[in-house]
């Protein structure tokens, strides 16, 4: 469907204006205020206080939608990329590699250790050598609450006034060449989040695709531009909650060509192992899909090749 470029629950506005034979538009004169309550109109007031007109465009790029900012931001020409990284025991899996290649293009990296039991902050001191480093170790494990990891992590990095914000995971590595093509992204002043494609690699050199298996078919938000006066709202569920606020796609943003890979499935041992995860911390699969669950070891998934895109 040819109006289909809209995400989130505003599909179901698009499907519905085609199907009636309608033309869609969207009134980007101010943010939209979602009411699904009427306990939600108490909001209303800090919503009207909040918001600051600056321009009311809008643009497609990609399968986005890409909105003009409505809120005042700070002036200064600052274009750092700080790394938010969560990690529980990665010593021994993906993590130098992944902070090796990270350290060609971020300024500050701020990290969130989920009380490891290995060497991983030793990884982390020792990679990151020379790079401005904000890392913390709870005591106890919260690894079956997500949200209140991904939210502690949040606030350790909005402490450092950061410009953007780059969330990855020990296991997730960009296509290498990264570095440039982030610094360029990070220059330009008229967005205020990138969203990329993450390849679920099966084997050094070969990622899956099938009914399950098809996140890189889509765009989602990794990089942000850090906003002090916007009212960030978090996805409140103790599994898949997101790994930024739920709300920043409100703001203006983009879609990149640049291509990030999840080494998390690489080995058989790594699938088995998140395969049992997942069986303890959503037994039910309230959070995921049951089906996706039981396909992780599925003795013959459709592989297709890597391709380094010059």
């Amino acid at each position: 469907m040819y109006n289909l470029s809209l995400t989130g629950e505003d599909r179901h506005f698009c499907i519905r204006a085609a199907a009636l034979g309608l033309e869609l538009y969207a009134d980007t004169h101010y943010p939209p205020f979602h009411i699904y309550r009427l306990s939600e109109l108490e909001q209303l007031k800090e919503y009207k206080n909040q918001i600051k007109l600056t321009s009311h465009k809008v643009r497609a790029n990609g399968s986005l939608r890409v909105k003009t900012p409505i809120l005042q931001r700070k002036t200064e020409k600052r274009n750092h990329i700080t790394l938010a990284m969560l990690m529980r025991n990665e010593a021994d899996r993906y993590l130098e590699r992944v902070l090796q290649h990270a350290a060609l293009y971020i300024d500050r990296a701020v990290i969130l250790d989920d009380a490891s039991e290995d060497h991983s902050v030793e990884v982390c001191r020792k990679v990151l050598q020379g790079i401005p480093l904000t890392l913390v170790s709870n005591k106890e494990p919260s690894f079956h609450n997500e949200i209140i990891l991904r939210k502690q992590l949040w606030e350790m990095v909005v402490k450092t006034e950061p410009d953007w914000i780059l969330v990855l995971d020990a296991d997730e590595i960009f296509e290498d060449r990264a570095p440039a093509v982030l610094r360029e992204l990070a220059q330009n002043r008229e967005v205020y989040y990138y969203a990329f494609r993450l390849y679920d690699m099966w084997a050094e050199n070969y990622y899956r695709e099938d009914t399950y298996w098809n996140a890189h078919q889509w765009y989602r938000p990794f990089m942000v531009r850090y906003l002090p006066d916007f009212r960030y709202v978090w996805q409140e569920t103790p599994q898949h909650c997101g790994r930024l606020p739920k709300n920043i796609t409100e703001l203006k943003g983009q879609a990149s060509q640049l291509r990030l890979k999840h080494l998390g499935w690489l080995k058989p041992e790594d699938r088995l192992q998140k395969y049992y995860r997942y069986k303890q911390l959503d037994p039910r699969a309230l959070y995921g899909i049951k089906e996706q669950y039981e396909s992780i070891l599925d003795p013959r998934p459709n592989l297709i090749p890597w391709e380094e895109e010059l």
